[in-house]
């Protein structure tokens, strides 16, 4: 594919607008109407979201080339560190996983020099981009503030996909039922206690009061018990006039329950272990929190970052590079047992000192003093020097030095 420089005829302040981007809505079954803002205004919906878009923002990003023996880390392009002369490079990766995990894209305007290199990279509201496909289905363009683009300009990352549909599906647009419900069950809680709607229910009467006494009754019963610092007021009716409650409790219409179901039906909307979200359930995944943690990266977050990688790597990385997310700050074990496993590499010659060190984020030795492998014999340090002692001794006739490493 040509990667040719390309100059938006808009600025960049066009482009990313102080603007809510998640303004579409649509109707529930439970009668609220679901669009990405009102999603995030439900605790669980943006637990999810911002827990998972912070985890992968917060990772370092490493590029390399070469495969197996041969890989080795190569020298990262400056957009990895500075994305835009807007974002650091946490912020540009948690606006494009939030796009991904509410809209199920991600766009990223892709802006290059005259030799076609990226310069600098700017999340779109995935809103604003309609994909078109070729006629022979061999490529899409994108079509965006009345521009059409093509690959070189706009990186696209699909998330959910189904077949027949270019564009990603969104989580929110699959589950709307469950948020929808979600939602009314948070607006109940809050009417049901700043309402007072214990005291719900009517006034019976043993007269026939006309309406507009009935009305002034209602309205002064209203006013002296209704409302949360009303709710323990002690009530008093003359006339003869009783009260009658009809409203049922919250466990008679199961309103914890709802709550903390719908708090679950999030969660697995998104693959977040319920006890993240909900702290009254029990987690029955391991048998401890390094457990616990593996399964939230293989299981969550994993998909995620190998959608983001595959993409990056194929259209902004030249001559075979890639990017690979760094997770061994996510699965650091306790200090005791990070040890032990460094003692395990550095005895049995995989490990040095100064790989220890940059694990760690300490200083290496001084002199270079850190670089040296040791085999297990004795723990003497491996060299050339040491095999080609042993390879003399061997010619000669004579026995090897038993420490020495074929």
């Amino acid at each position: 594919m040509q990667r040719r420089a390309w100059t938006p005829a808009q600025s960049a302040a066009d482009w990313i607008e102080d603007r809510s981007p998640w303004d579409a809505s649509a109707s529930t079954h439970a009668g609220k109407e679901v669009g990405r803002s009102s999603s995030l205004a439900l605790p669980a919906v943006y637990y999810c979201v911002s827990l998972i878009a912070d985890s992968i923002a917060a990772l370092p990003v490493d590029v390399y080339e070469g495969t197996g023996r041969n890989r080795k880390a190569a020298q990262a392009p400056s957009w990895v560190r500075s994305p835009n002369a807007f974002m650091t490079a946490f912020d540009f990766w948690h606006r494009v996983c939030t796009s991904l995990l509410m809209d199920g894209n991600a766009f990223i305007l892709t802006l290059r020099n005259g030799a076609g290199d990226v310069v600098s990279l700017l999340p779109l509201d995935p809103r604003m981009v309609t994909i078109q496909v070729a006629p022979d289905g061999s490529d899409v363009t994108f079509l965006t503030m009345g521009q059409t683009l093509d690959r070189s300009q706009m990186l696209w990352i699909p998330g959910y996909t189904v077949p027949g549909m270019a564009r990603g599906v969104s989580p929110l647009d699959l589950a709307r039922q469950a948020v929808g419900l979600g939602q009314v069950a948070e607006e109940f809680g809050a009417r049901f206690f700043g309402q007072g709607t214990a005291l719900s229910g009517v006034i019976t009467h043993p007269g026939m009061p006309n309406p507009d006494q009935a009305a002034i009754l209602a309205k002064m019963f209203r006013r002296n018990h209704a409302g949360t610092r009303n709710s323990h007021a002690v009530g008093i009716l003359t006339g003869g006039a009783q009260w009658q409650s009809i409203s049922p409790t919250p466990e008679q219409s199961q309103f914890l329950e709802t709550r903390r179901f719908q708090k679950t039906e999030i969660a697995l909307m998104y693959r977040v272990p319920a006890h993240l979200v909900d702290p009254t359930v029990t987690s029955s995944w391991g048998s401890g929190v390094e457990e616990q943690n593996k399964w939230f990266i293989d299981q969550t977050l994993t998909p995620w970052l190998v959608r983001i990688e595959q993409a990056v790597s194929t259209f902004l990385l030249p001559g075979g590079r890639y990017m690979k997310f760094n997770l061994d700050s996510r699965l650091r074990a306790k200090t005791s047992e990070r040890y032990a496993s460094y003692a395990v590499g550095i005895q049995n010659g995989f490990m040095n000192a100064d790989q220890v060190a940059e694990l760690e984020d300490w200083e290496p030795l001084p002199d270079r003093l850190g670089a040296r492998y040791y085999r297990p014999a004795n723990l003497i340090a491996v060299s050339h020097e040491d095999k080609a002692e042993a390879t003399t001794k061997e010619d000669a006739g004579t026995e090897g030095d038993p420490n020495s490493i074929e």
